[in-house]
């Protein structure tokens, strides 16, 4: 959380100062996008850890993982004016698009195939939330 509002007052000094260069909140920002990230694989990993989570609990938070991520990264590239935040995002949802090709696993099972078909939606997801927020840093870029 405190990282998130450094990074607000970052922004908001850089649009009320033209002269600051954005080069100096570039760590920041990208620092913030994947802390963002990491947050969300490791809440999942840790779900994912524990045997006892079901299929259906594992695919529902990895979802709205993919859509939390999703949201937060075009939300604040456009709220923030903050391009690298989005462009962080959008390179670790296709991280984690990619990432789910190798987790498809073979049909043999009914529990491998639901388990396939939600990596299969949870890859869409992924790919789509990297589109959009490529698309909201491009258009926070030209504002």
């Amino acid at each position: 959380y405190s990282l998130s509002l450094v990074h607000a007052g970052g922004c908001a000094l850089m649009a009320a100062n033209s002269t600051i260069p954005s080069y100096l909140i570039l760590p920041m920002t990208v620092h913030f996008g994947w802390t963002t990230a990491a947050t969300l694989v490791n809440l999942n990993g840790s779900l994912a850890a524990d045997d006892s989570t079901s299929p259906t609990t594992l695919t529902a938070m990895g979802h709205s993982s993919a859509l939390v991520a999703t949201a937060l990264g075009a939300g604040l590239t456009i709220a923030q004016s903050a391009p690298a935040y989005g462009l962080t995002l959008a390179w670790a949802l296709a991280a984690c698009a990619d990432g789910m090709t190798k987790r498809i696993p073979a049909r043999s099972s009914v529990e491998e195939e639901t388990l396939s078909k939600a990596a299969s939606v949870q890859r869409k997801l992924c790919l789509a939330g990297s589109a959009i927020c490529a698309a909201a840093a491009a258009y926070a870029g030209v504002i």
